[in-house]
């Protein structure tokens, strides 16, 4: 490869890289911004078990090194979705869609922010699937 593909290639990775992180900043930084500090009255139906209520909260201090999701007793460890590319990877960038996983049960959630607004599914190291919606209280 010459000398000219390289530096295009190069522009073009950092071009890349830094339309991803002004997208990021202009939508209010990543999901963590949005979710830390706040709590959600929440809805879902489990595979096996049915619908019931429940509230759960985001905080930092837990056994994520991002954030975490605090439901029931469990202490879910969180992120925020990569952005870009296999190649130029944005970890952890995502201003709206995250996922958190339970070591303990087994569980792993996969959520979406819209407003004051959270949903998403998530399913059990067994296969066991649920749906949820959230309201910030």
């Amino acid at each position: 490869m010459g000398k000219g593909k390289i530096l295009f290639t190069g522009v073009v990775v950092f071009a890349s890289v830094m339309a991803i992180s002004l997208s990021t900043q202009a939508s209010g930084g990543n999901c963590q911004a949005k979710l830390v500090g706040k709590s959600y009255s929440c809805n879902d139906n489990e595979q096996d078990s049915g619908p019931h209520s429940f509230t759960s909260s985001f905080e930092t201090g837990g056994i994520s090194d991002d954030f975490d999701l605090f439901y029931g007793g469990a202490d879910y460890g969180c992120s925020c979705n990569t952005l870009g590319s296999v190649e130029v990877p944005d970890y952890d960038s995502s201003g709206d869609e995250f996922e958190c996983i339970d070591t303990n049960n087994g569980f792993l959630i996969n959520g979406k922010i819209k407003g004051k607004k959270i949903t998403g599914q998530g399913t059990s190291q067994f296969g066991d699937s649920l749906i949820f919606s959230c309201k910030e209280m």
